[in-house]
């Protein structure tokens, strides 16, 4: 199609430059970003923490706080300057035309309705001719399609009873609900494992080739932007560094910031692995070590655990669903052991178990050769505080109340460090690439890289012996989360810290980990030495994960 005949854009932002208020005066987030958006396109938007991706994406939807200032420029959809309407008339697009599939899944949820209310209060708030019956069959569907198994059951579930990724999940099914003309989808995928977000990826390709609507996919993921996008805007600092066809720009990126984002994106490697011989490899599924081997620190044995769920009407009863069954894993002194799977394979639950943030029905967890009873809450049998926790969602885990610097001195009292409260959080600031101007806000004032990377300082300052990283790299963008590789590989090595490693970017896992633990439906499915499970592991499971990791990256 020549220029001359090519559709007029359903999106255009011209020349958009937007300031930031604070109490310490003005700053300049966006600074003359112009881009345009066609039907049926999916335009990729990435760049590092703090680049502006999400401000951007809030700016086009309407729904930045009243500290952000709109300097110049414009932003038109359909032919409409959206800045110039009234607030009734932006409130009939937002959520209707233009919806959202936000990076933090917890608070797109409410949490005292089921999925399938919020889902059926979606679909006819959007669509009144729909009844309340063909809602709930629609809901019901997407649902399905969003690949929530067991979906007439799960519409009565409220979110607390799904795991992280499938909450997610949940959320992009809302963003679906209406139908949109167009999709801002922050980091929708972050939270997802690599089988499920390549089933996402097509599911969103699909609704764009059947319904023609169009996509604006904020991410870090340079595998997502690679497997789906049609073209990419890279962003830093406020500003567009450079834009193009997706595959041009992958292939051939013009400027020096582009090619070293695309050096950091971490590499499956699979060639030199297919040949290696492994000492491991004849190890048992549950990973468990001879009877002359050394003592491990952590050993975990057996552990069940099951989570109630109430019938879908008033008369029936409480139902119990497996989330761990017997369950063994081990942690050496000094090592980083990695646990993948699935969303909803029990990663999470055993973590929170080790931390004593949930109970067990059975089982055994030693430390150091000390018995802890899991069946008991963490603070009753001893276990809470022995074990640091890095949850995947900042957000959550970080006080609204306390600034920055409160959160991490706290955090310094906790762990008995006798050095100065100011000077151990400022030098692990500066570690992990964080401004120290950050120290006086809040947690909502921060990008969700930001928050993630404080919440790995609160976790190293309070000086443990294990910490269980749960998804902890999952908010970050490519060139901080290998320096957060880095910064972890150095802890572990320096302050003979353990750790467990809960992730599904098996890229990262394989950099990180010296052992692996692959999960499916609460069961360990595979164990082994990293060399044995990316290159000799012939388990049909663990090769469908491996498989599903975008080729560009894989090498």
């Amino acid at each position: 199609m020549t220029e001359h005949n090519k559709p007029e854009p359903l999106l255009v932002v011209s020349n958009l430059t937007m300031n930031y208020r604070a109490t310490a005066g003005s700053m300049t987030i966006l600074r003359d970003i112009s881009l345009s958006l066609q039907r049926g396109e999916i335009l990729g938007i990435i760049g590092e923490s703090g680049a502006g991706k999400s401000t951007l994406g809030n700016a086009i939807l309407g729904s930045l706080a009243q500290e952000f200032e709109q300097i110049s420029g414009a932003i038109l959809f359909d032919g409409e300057t959206l800045d110039g309407m009234s607030d009734r008339r932006r409130d009939a697009i937002r959520g209707r035309r233009i919806s959202a599939i936000f990076q933090d899944h917890t608070a797109s949820l409410d949490p005292l309705m089921t999925v399938g209310a919020q889902l059926e209060e979606t679909i006819l708030a959007t669509n009144a001719k729909v009844s309340g019956k063909e809602a709930r069959n629609r809901a019901i569907d997407l649902l399905a399609r969003v690949g929530i198994q067991n979906p007439a059951e799960r519409y009565h579930s409220y979110p607390h009873q799904f795991s992280g990724g499938q909450r997610q999940r949940v959320v992009i099914a809302i963003a679906l609900a209406g139908s949109p003309d167009i999709i801002i989808a922050d980091e929708p995928t972050s939270a997802l494992d690599a089988t499920v977000q390549k089933q996402i990826l097509q599911l969103l390709r699909e609704l764009v080739e059947e319904t023609r609507v169009s996509i604006i996919l904020v991410t870090h993921d340079m595998g997502v932007v690679s497997e789906i996008t049609d073209r990419v805007v890279v962003m830093r600092h406020g500003e567009i560094v450079e834009q193009g066809s997706t595959s041009s720009l992958l292939d051939a990126p013009q400027k020096p910031y582009t090619r070293s984002l695309l050096a950091a994106v971490p590499r499956l490697r699979m060639a030199d692995l297919a040949d290696r011989k492994d000492p491991t490899e004849e190890l048992s599924v549950g990973g468990v070590q001879d009877a002359g081997a050394a003592r491990p620190l952590l050993n975990v044995r057996g552990i069940t655990k099951s989570f109630s769920r109430r019938g879908i009407s008033w008369i029936s009863k409480s139902t119990s669903r497996p989330a761990l069954q017997d369950v063994s894993i081990q942690l050496e002194r000094g090592a980083i052991v990695g646990i993948v799977g699935e969303s909803g394979s029990g990663k999470s639950t055993i973590g929170r178990i080790i931390a004593g943030l949930e109970t067990a029905g059975t089982g055994q967890l030693d430390i150091d050769e000390t018995c802890f009873d899991v069946s008991k809450a963490g603070s009753r049998n001893g276990l809470l505080g022995k074990v640091q926790m890095i949850f995947q969602d900042p957000a959550v885990s970080l006080n609204p109340r306390m600034s920055i610097s409160e959160a991490l001195r706290e955090s310094v009292r906790f762990g008995c460090c006798r050095t100065d409260e100011l000077a151990a959080v400022a030098l692990i600031m500066d570690r992990l690439g964080l401004s120290l101007n950050l120290l006086s806000r809040y947690p909502h004032q921060l990008s969700g890289g930001q928050k993630q990377r404080v919440c790995i300082a609160r976790a190293l300052l309070a000086r443990p012996r294990i910490i269980v990283a749960d998804e902890p790299t999952s908010a970050l963008d490519v060139s901080v989360q290998a320096e957060i590789v880095a910064l972890l590989k150095e802890n572990v090595s320096k302050e003979g810290i353990s750790m467990l490693f809960i992730s599904h970017d098996l890229a990262l896992v394989q950099q990180l980990c010296s052992f692996v633990y692959i999960f499916r439906d609460g069961k360990v499915e595979d164990a082994g030495s990293s060399a044995f499970i990316f290159g000799r592991s012939r388990n049909p499971y663990t090769r469908s994960l491996i498989d599903a990791r975008p080729q560009r990256f894989t090498s």
